[in-house]
């Protein structure tokens, strides 16, 4: 097995470990796939097509100081890594030499798109960064403003990036993954330019303002077909997701008919109903005989005319107006 496809491999364990509830050995688990990255002969190359440090990043502050110091060791020995492979194209020598088995990764990588490629060719030669325009050769002239497009919004997140990930890598990648959701938005509505840019108009309000969402479109965790094919809840940010909750509770709330018996307390506490004035009442009940009643105002008839008085038993749910 290719060294590429084994870290894969293990950055899926360790994702779906990272996912999973507390207990059963997770931690263990998590500590001993650690371990065998450690054990793992990673370069640039494997760096780079893997995004396996961004993962790794994560577990720096987990709980378990074990983990933790893991993932620390992990990251501070790839950022050595890169660094050394960057230090060595930038004065001219070799990079260091590859594994044998990264260029059999293209078998692993097939639905990538071209620019996954060379971008993987590029960050581990050491040559000169890909250009978006020649990225973009070669399309529509409606789908290479797109991409542009996509990729500065992608730009957006490239600080935040950095912070763990070798920049120039970040660039690159900004670009391919434009060009793979512009390709897989075009693929997604079969060459149709009304439905391609009705999608693209959604995707670009919602990564704009979605930037976890963002960064998991970079690091490959959202596929860019899979991205086409989020439903517009799954887009949302988190902000947006919780007030459209809020939004949906508060509708729903309003058409409870029991609403003033539900929520009695919040409107006492409110209107400064509290201690004895919770058992007063200017009205009684004519069918039970409570006076444990609620009462509104309204004007119902002409401004000279005074306001209708609608009142509520809440002993046994008897409405009168007077």
């Amino acid at each position: 097995m290719s060294a590429i496809k084994t870290v894969r491999q293990l950055k899926e364990d360790l994702l779906k470990e990272q996912a999973a509830p507390p207990g059963d050995g997770r931690n263990e688990k998590i500590l001993d796939i650690l371990q065998r990255l450690e054990k793992q002969k990673i370069d640039l190359a494997v760096l780079t097509e893997t995004l396996i440090g961004a993962s790794v990043s994560k577990l720096k502050k987990h709980e378990n100081a074990d983990i933790a110091n893991a993932a620390k060791g992990l990251v501070k020995k790839w950022k050595s890594v890169a660094n050394q492979a960057q230090a060595a194209a930038a004065g001219g020598g070799k990079a260091p030499p590859q594994s044998s088995t990264s260029n059999n990764s293209s078998g692993d990588s097939a639905k990538s798109s071209p620019s996954s490629s060379q971008l993987k060719r590029l960050s581990s030669a050491g040559s000169s960064e890909l250009s978006a325009d020649a990225e973009f050769a070669g399309l529509p002239a409606h789908r290479i403003n797109i991409c542009k497009k996509f990729h500065t919004i992608f730009l957006m997140s490239k600080t935040e990036l950095s912070k763990e990930l070798n920049e120039s890598a970040v660039s690159q990648l900004c670009i391919s993954r434009a060009a793979e959701v512009d390709e897989a938005i075009d693929t997604w509505s079969k060459g149709m330019k009304p439905t391609y840019m009705e999608k693209v108009r959604s995707l670009v309000f919602n990564l704009k303002k979605n930037g976890p969402l963002r960064e998991q479109v970079i690091l490959g965790e959202v596929s860019a077909e899979r991205l086409t094919k989020m439903s517009s809840e799954e887009l949302l940010s988190e902000e947006k997701a919780k007030e459209r909750d809020e939004t949906v509770k508060h509708l729903q709330d309003s058409r409870r008919l029991d609403w003033e018996q539900a929520n009695e307390g919040k409107i006492n506490e409110m209107c400064g109903i509290k201690g004895e004035l919770l058992k007063a009442s200017l009205f009684t009940c004519g069918r039970c005989k409570s006076v444990k009643t609620t009462s509104t105002q309204k004007q119902t008839r002409s401004a000279d005319e005074p306001m209708t008085v609608f009142v509520l038993c809440l002993n046994c749910g008897n409405r009168w107006k007077c």
